[in-house]
């Protein structure tokens, strides 16, 4: 290959230095053994098919850390106009799982039906004739306030045949007004999920100024993936008791194997798993035993953690807790707890007031997921979510960024044994507290810091680097390492549960590819590399 040397180094000898100038070339490994040190500690151990120095030649910096021959070994040598677009292509490939049409374009490319518009005054058999004529299953209602409003073939099933309303009847008493619309540019997933979350299956695509462009269904925006996760949304909120319900969130898992199956990114798929987790939460809030004793406000239920960020997986544990004004009627919390445990979901919520959330210590780790990791998703509040200003807001981001440091990552991989600080050795690689939570902790720290207390961990890091928290570069890194982490993570908890496992986070590294091997090491020194600008 042009650009591409072979070099010999002997045992012992120095290949990259810590505090060297910037690197220019990627190294592959053809034979032999590298030791990567810092501070005189073994890092990592790598050998045939390893590449190092591949972080630092994209970046355009020193390695900071010291690569060592540890036996007679040869290298191809890469330059890094050649490499740089390798590795990119590689990475593409590597996180484009799921880059396939129509999800990853604009919903303004993807409408199909022509678009049904009525006046309020229409009827609703007038209005089912054109839907009918167009071949469309949404209609728009034009109201005179320059709003619109939507009728849908679920709606005609649901609201009219059901209900048993006249077909005479406008349409204007079976829509739906205000209506949730997207914008032509928005991608074709970012809609779906959006939809998935609220229940519906239609969208109206409106310019920036208001032109209505058409309707979009869910239907238009799946690649190769049924309707089984609409299917199983719409059967979660129609759940006569409980036992139907958790009847259908033990079908989840297959569910999300589908998904995978059908190529979706790993995040993605979390987001889907979370809506999913959400209705079923939801649904068993309202059929827990005395509810109806409950107050018309002031009690909110709070998705907080891997939840509230909307990226769990099959290995997760969703978790709320109760913001509330008042004290809670007897016996509502315990049968909330019995309903989702039945559902397979964490029981046992805690419930206090807006002022004992925030009272919480730094060791109160539910306090501090109820202050800074937290999406409200049931009930109505009578008073603002807690919040802290001033000197306890000063010691939450104290506790946050110590917690952001708390969590080191592995330094690399030996034969079959996954590398950590201070010689430590296991046979086994917790993906999730060694690649996840490091990066989910400090992108908690940076975007609280930043006054983000809601959103993904991206979310968060994006917010961060807009505030000036951290460096456009490391919110860049970390982000891309927590895709790449994820992709790993739910790949893992696939083949789990398609061999009728239950989902762990525990890799082996003995059975991972070496192209593998290398993405982790980058993740570890990416978490590595940020968490020390957070030092003192």
């Amino acid at each position: 290959m042009s650009g591409t040397e072979v070099e010999f180094h002997l045992a012992g000898a120095v290949i990259l230095s810590e505090d060297g100038g910037p690197v220019t070339f990627l190294r592959v490994i053809h034979s032999g053994a590298v030791d990567v040190v810092d501070e005189g500690r073994l890092l990592d151990l790598l050998g045939p098919g390893d590449t190092f120095g591949h972080a630092a030649m994209m970046s355009g910096l020193p390695p900071g850390f010291e690569a060592r021959a540890a036996e007679d070994t040869l290298c191809y040598r890469i330059a890094a106009a050649v490499a740089r677009p390798l590795l990119e292509r590689a990475r593409h490939r590597e996180l484009a799982v799921g880059m396939n049409d129509p999800g990853h374009q604009p919903v303004a490319r993807l409408i199909r039906s022509a678009t049904v518009r009525c006046e309020p005054d229409t009827s609703i058999a007038e209005a089912a004739r054109r839907m009918t004529e167009a071949g469309a299953s949404a209609a728009i209602i034009d109201l005179p306030d320059g709003e619109i409003g939507i009728l849908t073939d679920r709606d005609l099933r649901k609201r009219v045949v059901a209900a048993g309303v006249p077909a005479s009847a406008p349409v204007r008493t079976v829509m739906t007004t205000p209506v949730f619309s997207v914008t032509p540019a928005r991608l074709g997933f970012e809609v779906l999920f959006e939809l998935l979350e609220r229940g519906i299956d239609h969208a109206p695509v409106l310019t920036e100024r208001g032109q209505l462009v058409g309707v979009v269904d869910a239907i238009d925006l799946f690649a190769v993936q049924p309707r089984s996760w609409f299917g199983t949304r719409w059967a979660i909120d129609r759940a006569r008791d409980v036992d139907a319900l958790a009847g259908i969130a033990n079908r989840l898992p297959a569910i999300i194997v589908d998904l995978h199956r059908s190529s979706l990114r790993a995040l993605e798929i979390a987001r889907v798993l979370s809506a999913l987790v959400d209705a079923v939460t939801y649904r068993a809030l309202e059929l827990a035993p005395a509810g109806d004793s409950l107050p018309a406000d002031g009690v909110v239920w709070v998705a907080v953690g891997a939840q509230a960020r909307r990226e769990l997986t099959p290995a997760s544990r969703a978790r709320g807790a109760v913001v509330c004004s008042d004290p809670l009627p007897s016996g509502w919390l315990p049968g909330v707890g019995a309903t989702l445990s039945k559902c397979g979901l964490s029981g046992a919520p805690v419930a206090r007031s807006t002022a004992e959330w925030a009272l919480g210590d730094d060791g109160d780790e539910l306090a501090l997921a109820v202050l800074t990791d937290r999406r409200p998703l049931w009930g109505t509040p009578r008073e603002p979510l807690p919040v802290l200003d001033g000197s306890e807001r000063e010691r939450l981001l104290i506790a946050l960024a110590r917690r952001a440091l708390a969590h080191s990552p592995p330094t690399g991989f030996g034969e079959a044994a996954v590398l950590g600080l201070e010689g430590r050795r296991g046979d086994r690689l917790d993906i999730r507290a060694g690649a996840v939570v490091p990066i989910v902790e400090f992108a908690r720290w940076a975007g609280a810091a930043a006054g983000r207390t809601e959103g993904s961990t991206q979310d968060r890091l994006w917010a961060a680097a807009s505030a000036g928290v951290v460096e456009d570069a490391d919110a860049r890194t970390l982000a891309d390492a927590f895709e790449l982490a994820y992709e790993l993570r739910v790949a893992h908890h696939m083949e789990q549960l398609a061999a009728g496992e239950e989902a762990d986070d525990l890799l082996d590294p003995a059975v991972m590819s070496p192209l593998t091997r290398s993405h982790l090491r980058e993740v570890f020194r990416a978490i590595t590399a940020v968490q020390r600008t957070l030092r003192p």
